[in-house]
């Protein structure tokens, strides 16, 4: 794998019908920048998810502040509440799984042809990497959920391998 000097944060959101929006940025993910985030990417396309949808996300600090919370309440965003240790039910974490990949694959190929990898190079080729995520693995992964939730049961509340 090749190390690169670059630091990219990505949000992404999906659901059954595909992706709903993805940010890239550089900066360091705090209440604001994720109410910013949320403001350009959720609520003008979240009307993909179709009627009744909710959003989940995990207990990260700048996902559970007292102004993301308002934000939420004040533009009707129905948030599930969610246990803070359960990335195995998590749809998202497969993805980032399967994107990551994608992108280090991308990334080994641009080097081996000796190329120079640039800031904006790497952004693009995320972003390239997520457009091309074929929009059956978004409904795979949102589809998993139920089977989630029982095996969890099915294991008495335990982590499950998912």
């Amino acid at each position: 794998m090749v190390k690169h000097p670059y630091k990219v944060h990505v949000w992404g959101a999906f659901c059954h019908q595909g992706p709903i929006g993805v940010a890239l940025f550089t900066e360091n993910m705090n209440s604001a920048k994720y109410r910013e985030i949320l403001q350009s990417q959720l609520l003008p396309n979240a009307y993909y998810a179709g009627y009744g949808w909710n959003f989940q996300q995990d207990n990260a600090p700048m996902h559970t502040a007292k102004l993301t919370h308002q934000f939420f309440v004040i533009n009707n965003v129905p948030v599930i509440d969610w246990s803070a240790n359960s990335p195995d039910l998590n749809p998202i974490e497969n993805l980032w799984a399967i994107l990551k990949g994608n992108v280090e694959r991308r990334v080994n190929n641009w080097v081996m042809k000796k190329k120079s990898l640039g800031a904006n190079d790497f952004q693009g080729i995320i972003q390239q990497e997520w457009d091309n995520i074929d929009k059956n693995l978004f409904f795979s992964l949102a589809d998993s959920m139920s089977d989630r939730i029982n095996m969890v049961i099915e294991n008495n509340g335990y982590t499950i391998n998912y």
